[in-house]
């Protein structure tokens, strides 16, 4: 199983098991029995636990249903695939003159990937974006005058500033140093005491950290974009707090029908004001439909105390158990076992760096894969040609190993070779039947390489041996970036040399 096989199935696990948690939690959250406050904290940490819950499959557990990315048993090469394979990225010149890469998803598993990274990069943006008008807000915010801080210095504490914006509404900015934002053309028609009830709930949103909480499950949520449920609990949750504030406020107002008519009041003067500047929205009033809910709240009859502890209980161990049974039927990650052939490859790779000839033998005749590939560190061959071994070169060849092997990233052993001008190993490898026109992908030709590093010596002898002078690429992907010899000479010896040969500056 590969990264994005392993991702698509931890995000399908999430999605169910998050339902496991979430829907008793949406469900006790419309009940009515329990407080606005009681009912805020425990979807909050439902979201939480929904958020959290892809983490079980690296805890230990019976479970094991998820292998780790890891090569399968039998392979011989610690990556198998990687790199380019024949019918894509290594070909024949004379079959394929030009090629073209085309990098685009190929699977279903690698198009939803995609999907899923840019819907987290759009909502971490948004969320950005939010955080950054907050901050424009504040710098644009005018301090409160002495009479507003005078009527307000009992109810806002010391670490809390208030300052007046033309802002939508009342509302917290700040996650480090808090500060309660004003609508200046609010405070003219508003008397003291609706004002006073304003800022008791803002000052309920401080209390319980709800900028801190709802930013955290913002950034999850848009990790799993996807999930519908998470949307919903975000949308309860956010009404819930709201409810809460106000269930703080009005327990500190002289009544809490007061506290509604201060509501009621914000309201109006708030509609009063958006007919004079279309652009002034409701801010903390929210909708209409949620004015409602918040309103009958404050006017229903608190519930029976014991009751009341019952039911919080009961949701409570209903909870704990939910979020149980998700982390114990939730899927291990297997630990990737070392398996004997990859611990074997590394130690022929180490042994062809190392000019270590008995170890290579040794393993070559306890079947290891002499062309076995790592990413990173290419082949066996590649590591030879660059220790400058042509002993240990002419060892792999003499033992089957293909000239021609190529590792994404590393190029081919011809390649490497070009590249480092080590003259005496080009000609043992291409002595060896090594293909002077292969292309690698992203490694271009072995003239190619020769010629960008300077390698005269064995620019000529490439030429004498069938390379094909103007045998271009058009490298680095979707870049589109046209190489040949002749335009990635390295030094005007190299570039003169190709020109009397026959090299074109236009491309073919």
């Amino acid at each position: 199983m590969n990264l994005i096989d392993m991702a698509m199935a931890l995000g399908l696990r999430q999605l169910l098991l998050s339902a496991v948690v979430l829907l008793p939690a949406l469900w006790l959250a419309r009940r009515r029995a329990l407080s606005a406050e009681q009912r805020s904290w425990l979807l909050t940490a439902a979201m939480a636990a929904a958020l959290l819950l892809p983490l079980s499959a690296f805890l230990p557990g019976w479970s094991t249903t998820l292998p780790a990315p890891a090569p399968p048993a039998a392979a011989l090469h610690p990556l198998p695939g990687e790199g380019a394979t024949a019918g894509e990225a290594i070909f024949e010149a004379g079959r394929q003159p030009d090629i073209y890469y085309v990098e685009l998803p190929k699977t279903l598993p690698t198009v939803l990937a995609v999907v899923w990274l840019l819907g987290t990069l759009w909502l971490g943006m948004r969320l950005l974006d939010a955080m950054l008008h907050a901050r424009r807000l504040r710098r644009l915010a005018q301090p409160a005058s002495a009479g507003l801080r005078a009527v307000l210095a009992d109810i806002v504490p010391a670490h809390v500033t208030i300052a007046t914006c033309a802002v939508d509404g009342p509302m917290v900015v700040g996650l480090w140093r808090p500060q309660i934002l004003l609508p200046r053309p609010l405070l003219a028609r508003l008397d003291n005491n609706v004002l006073r009830d304003i800022v008791r709930h803002e000052v309920a949103h401080l209390d319980r950290r709800d900028l801190w909480t709802s930013t955290l499950l913002r950034a999850g949520t848009a990790l799993f974009w996807w999930n519908p449920l998470l949307h919903l609990a975000q949308a309860r949750l956010a009404l819930l707090r709201e409810m809460a504030c106000d269930a703080r406020a009005a327990m500190q107002a002289r009544e809490p029908l007061d506290y509604a008519g201060s509501l009621l009041a914000g309201i109006e003067q708030l509609q009063a004001l958006r007919e004079e500047a279309p652009t002034l929205a409701l801010g903390m009033f929210s909708a209409r439909s949620q004015l409602a809910q918040r309103i009958d709240q404050l006017l229903d009859a608190p519930s029976y105390a014991p009751r009341r502890r019952s039911l919080l209980m009961l949701g409570l161990l209903l909870l704990l158990a939910c979020v149980g049974t998700a982390v114990a039927v939730s899927p291990r990650l297997a630990s990737p076992a070392a398996s004997t052939s990859d611990t074997r490859v590394n130690t022929l790779l180490q042994a062809a760096s190392t000019h270590d000839v008995a170890q290579v033998h040794a393993l070559a005749v306890a079947g290891v894969d002499l062309d076995a590939r790592v990413l990173g560190d290419g082949t066996a061959l590649i590591q030879a040609i660059r220790a400058r071994d042509p002993v240990m070169v002419d060892a792999l060849l003499q033992l089957g190993a293909d000239p021609d092997r190529a590792a994404l990233g590393e190029g081919n052993p011809l390649i490497v070779a070009s590249a480092l001008g080590l003259q005496p190993i080009v000609e043992q490898l291409v002595q060896a039947g090594a293909d002077v026109n292969r292309v690698v992908t992203y490694d271009e030709t072995p003239l190619i390489n020769a010629s960008r590093e300077g390698h005269l010596v064995t620019v000529q002898y490439l030429l004498a041996h069938g390379a094909d002078i103007n045998l271009g690429v058009e490298a680095d992907g979707w870049l589109g970036r046209w190489r040949t010899p002749l335009n990635q000479a390295g030094t005007a010896a190299v570039r003169d040399y190709l020109l009397t040969q026959g090299a074109r500056r236009e491309r073919r």
